[in-house]
């Protein structure tokens, strides 16, 4: 009895044990499973973060290739700014340039004139006095000067018509005149201006070294009196003043003047005529 109350219970042991050992069988092949789920869940989790970190690398290099476009338009833009201020720059410069070279050049453009064919002489502008303002007035007559010119003459032939005190070499200053009668009746003055030296004066001429397009004479509404001035008539001529070479020294001394005379009057015969006059240094 005893040996089979043994042999039960070892049989019993034994089915335990077997059924513990299919347990933990089953129990092993759960986790393997469940390790193999999670290893492929972890696969495709890769698999999908390598397919984002792609896409973002694609986004960045798109980005990079954007932005450097972005400067490239940028430093582009800058250089076609930067050339486009240069040329303007230039472009000013130039037209500056040029306008001070046009005006200087207009500057030394001699006025008309017939000093060559009148001494027979060497002649060349030694001097522009431009841009001046000197304005004088006298009883209603005004009159402005703002552009004078010198010439030198040289080797005059023997024989010619006494000029400098007899020299052969001497100077013509010649100017513009702008004279103009703001009244409302007629006028007379002679329009005169002169050179003073000490007590030498040479006073100016409307005819001589002028040609008849800036001569004053054939601008006047009267034909018979070149010094009647009608109401309100203006008048832009050329005058001329010959000069020794002592004189031409004398204003380039600035001991010596450039006067511009009135002795306006209302008659023909300069009754009650001023002698008002006015002085300049022409600063050469």
């Amino acid at each position: 009895m005893k040996k089979v109350l043994l042999l039960m219970v070892s049989s019993s042991i034994i089915l335990a044990a077997c059924g513990n050992d299919d347990d933990e069988q089953q129990n092993l092949k759960q986790e393997i499973k469940s390790l193999e789920q999670s290893s492929k869940d972890y696969q495709q989790d890769k698999k999908s973060l390598e397919k984002e970190n792609e896409k973002l690398k694609d986004s960045i290099k798109d980005k990079e290739k954007e932005l450097k476009k972005l400067e490239d338009e940028v430093k582009e833009n800058q250089s076609d700014t930067e050339a486009s201020k240069s040329e303007k720059e230039e472009t000013k410069n130039k037209k500056e340039t040029s306008s001070s070279e046009s005006n200087a050049q207009s500057a030394k453009k001699p006025f008309p004139n017939t000093i060559r064919t009148s001494t027979n002489g060497d002649v060349e502008l030694v001097n522009d006095i431009d841009n001046k303002h000197f304005q004088f007035e006298d009883s209603g007559i005004k009159v402005t000067i703002d552009h004078l010119q010198i010439f030198q003459v040289n080797n005059m032939p023997e024989g010619q018509v006494l000029l400098f005190n007899g020299a052969k070499d001497g100077y013509v200053v010649m100017y513009e005149v702008m004279t103009e009668n703001t009244t409302k009746e007629k006028l007379y003055y002679d329009n005169a201006a002169s050179i003073q030296e000490g007590e030498h004066k040479q006073r100016s001429d409307y005819a001589s070294f002028i040609p008849d397009s800036h001569n004053e004479k054939y601008m006047k509404k009267s034909k018979e009196n070149t010094d009647e001035y009608q109401p309100g008539e203006k008048t832009k001529s050329l005058k001329s003043i010959p000069i020794s070479q002592k004189a031409y020294k004398a204003i380039k001394d600035h001991t010596a003047t450039f006067n511009i005379h009135g002795g306006v009057s209302k008659t023909s015969t300069y009754d009650g005529a001023t002698d008002k006059v006015k002085s300049f240094k022409l600063n050469i």
